[in-house]
């Protein structure tokens, strides 16, 4: 890990950073294995003894029922503790396969898509609107780097949130895990239950954000090359201020530095609230209710 960032280069810093997290939560797996399963184990044998007692307070009905449904329970719980054992194998596919799917449905806009990649779309556009208007005035230059900051704060929030988001999945996935051992008694499975719920909320969310940001790229890399296309085109229009022409030269090309930027700021507020509020909406139905299947045997 620490050859890699000995390794990135400056503007590769975003991804480095991410491959730090993921190989850094990786190491992680092993051990909150072990926790999660010592914990499950724990509880699991506190169910059967809360079961038992509740059985012999005459609580639940005598006989062959009550020997099949008692059995029944462990085998669930055995059930779940082999699903536990091989979680490594499974689970990660969830927000993994959501992933997956976004950059097969998005196709080429976000096969190269990553973090830094719109982190130097942001630079990208600054340095063209630096580099038309560094020879004018200070007061001239602030006129357009006005707009251009706002392009680069817009793609730098996207370029984070998109890094947060994938952080967020191998944080969940790995360490998370440890939530899966309290599914064993039924006092503390809903904490078991909110953390899966939460592992297909992280992969829809994956899933929304890698196509927006998609989106937002490849509109991104064509902004830049318009920009790069007009040399001195900013040069050209300020130099109109400060003479009698009235063609409105000035007017429409500020007008179209102000379009990007009002592009910028939709695909940035796309990108940072879109893909939570639809992860929200689609993973709330989800049920799982594995504390009322311990109640209920």
């Amino acid at each position: 890990m620490q050859q890699a960032l000995q390794n990135c280069a400056p503007t590769m810093f975003f991804d480095c950073a991410q491959e730090v997290f993921r190989l850094t939560t990786e190491a992680w797996l092993t051990r909150a294995l072990d926790a999660a399963q010592t914990l499950f184990l724990s509880l699991a044998v506190l169910e059967i003894v809360v079961t038992g007692y509740m059985i012999w307070a005459g609580r639940r009905k005598q006989g062959d029922d009550l020997i099949s449904q008692f059995a029944f329970k462990i085998g669930l719980l055995a059930f779940v503790l082999g699903l536990l054992s091989t979680y490594h194998k499974w689970l990660p596919l969830i927000a993994q396969g959501f992933g997956e799917t976004a950059v097969y449905i998005g196709g080429s806009s976000v096969t190269h898509l990553s973090p830094t990649h719109l982190l130097n779309i942001g630079l990208s556009m600054l340095l063209s609107v630096m580099q038309s208007v560094g020879l004018t005035s200070g007061f001239i230059t602030s006129l357009a780097l006005i707009p251009a900051l706002i392009m680069l704060l817009c793609f730098v929030a996207l370029a984070a949130h998109l890094l947060v988001t994938m952080i967020e999945s191998y944080v969940v996935v790995t360490g998370g895990l440890f939530f899966v051992g309290f599914m064993a008694f039924r006092g503390t499975a809903p904490l078991g239950e909110g953390y899966l719920k939460y592992v297909v909320y992280i992969g829809i969310k994956l899933f929304f954000i890698i196509l927006i940001a998609g989106v937002a790229a490849s509109i991104g890399d064509d902004m830049v090359e318009l920009l790069q296309s007009y040399n001195h085109l900013w040069l050209a229009s300020f130099e109109q201020l400060f003479s009698n022409s009235s063609d409105g030269s000035v007017t429409s090309r500020m007008g179209f530095l102000w379009s990007m930027t009002a592009v910028s700021i939709l695909l940035a507020g796309l990108g940072l609230h879109m893909p939570g509020r639809i992860a929200s909406q689609l993973s709330q139905g989800i049920s799982i209710n594995f504390k009322r299947a311990l109640q209920n045997l």
